[in-house]
């Protein structure tokens, strides 16, 4: 039997290392943080957009959302877990969504949906390519990015979406384009919300039970938001 342990120096260098690669490849990017792309609630919600220098037109891009159980973390708090792609030369969106604390479900699977909208609406001023739109995240934000990824609008969840009737106010014209992205890679998100209800404390049903909230149809929003429907 082979036995590895691994001490908190070996830990301490595996960061190092990463946060020297990230460093690394990050210089070759430019990084334009906290854009709006949606106001909802009160709350300015913000994105980050991480650009290769050395591209032009059209770039193989990633959506990602941070995981916490719809109730914690951040998009800061995450950079690394997109380095792979960056060291691929792949555009990035690192999003941040409503958590429990400021809205209950569905808001942050609507908030999701208008963050692809929004790299749908500025595609040709970022580069992004729509073809090329691979959604992704860890737990609450792999369930993020299957419902961003799966849903329809006849789902009725992308409503709040700015998405081109801002422009159709302003004289421009509107824009029924169906919102998709070509792959999913989910990391350990969660499929079916219903199961967590019904799971005891400590088992993924706190956080559950906190981002539902008390509201009588919390089972009939928990089906309408799993991605096993």
């Amino acid at each position: 039997i082979f036995l590895l342990v691994i001490t908190s120096g070996f830990q301490s260098a595996i960061a190092q290392s990463f946060n020297s690669d990230f460093v690394r490849v990050a210089n070759g990017y430019v990084i334009t943080p906290n854009i709006t792309y949606i106001r909802a609630g009160g709350e300015d919600l913000k994105l980050d957009v991480y650009q290769p220098g050395e591209k032009t037109g059209p770039n193989p891009t990633l959506i990602y959302f941070h995981g916490g159980g719809w109730t914690a973390s951040d998009k800061e708090s995450v950079a690394l877990d997109f380095l792979p792609f960056m060291e691929q030369g792949w555009t990035v969106v690192n999003v941040e969504y409503r958590l429990a604390s400021s809205a209950h479900a569905p808001a942050a699977v609507e908030d999701a949906r208008c963050a692809l909208r929004w790299i749908y609406r500025n595609a040709e001023e970022y580069g992004f390519d729509l073809d090329k739109i691979v959604a992704s995240g860890t737990s609450a934000g792999g369930h993020l990015a299957l419902t961003t990824g799966m849903l329809s609008a006849s789902a009725g969840l992308d409503h709040q979406c700015p998405g081109d009737r801002t422009r159709i106010w302003n004289g421009g014209t509107s824009s029924t384009q169906e919102l998709k992205v070509a792959a999913i890679i989910n990391w350990y998100g969660i499929t079916d919300v219903n199961d967590l209800l019904d799971r005891p404390p400590g088992s993924g049903g706190a956080y559950t039970e906190a981002w539902l909230g008390s509201a009588p149809d919390r089972r009939e929003i928990a089906t309408r938001v799993s991605p096993l429907n």
